[in-house]
């Protein structure tokens, strides 16, 4: 099993790292118990759990014998970002370039299809979305400084055509023969 954590929740809610693998896991809604769940579950005790009820981020109640354990408005609250992870990447794709005919190219069309494309390819992954715009704040760059930047593709097709993977290999060539993802000139 595969548990994402967000560690900027450890100072942001002053909590344990226990307590933040807890979080995660009612976060996730993981309702099936499996031997990896039991192993996690384990190693957090009531009283670190307490703590968090007693802090108004969890709730508990009691579904016959079952003890259910959900997270509260106000740990929602807490944990939610101002901007969705596509609205970040909306302000950072470059809004328009100029081509190498000198017309202006507006790269950030197709707004509501990007998100839903954005929101498929990254799902809740922090990482994901912070790898992104990595390659995407890598690309812009080198384009810029090589003067290739009037070739930046559309949001739509850069999304489409997944054009982070191949970021990714010209990021993993610079480190390979440089030991820097950054651009040398």
């Amino acid at each position: 099993m595969i548990l994402e954590l967000d560690t900027s929740l450890l100072d942001r809610l002053d909590i344990s790292i226990n307590q933040l693998v807890f979080i995660t896991l009612v976060l996730n809604d993981i309702k099936k118990v499996n031997q990896d769940i039991q192993k996690l579950l384990s190693l957090i005790n009531e009283e670190e759990i307490q703590e968090l009820i007693s802090q108004g981020l969890l709730s508990i109640h009691y579904d016959g014998d079952t003890k259910v354990i959900e997270k509260t408005d106000k740990l929602t609250q807490l944990i939610k970002e101002d901007k969705s992870f596509f609205d970040y990447f909306y302000d950072e794709f470059p809004v328009y370039v100029t081509r190498p005919d000198g017309t202006k190219g507006f790269l950030r069309s197709n707004i509501s299809k990007c998100r839903k494309e954005y929101n498929r390819i990254v799902g809740k992954s922090k990482a994901m979305h912070e790898h992104i715009m990595e390659c995407l704040r890598y690309e812009v760059n080198n384009k810029a400084i090589t003067g290739q930047l009037g070739y930046m593709k559309t949001m739509w097709k850069w999304l489409t055509q997944h054009e982070w993977e191949t970021i990714e290999e010209q990021m993993k060539y610079m480190e390979e023969e440089y030991g820097t993802s950054d651009q040398i000139l």
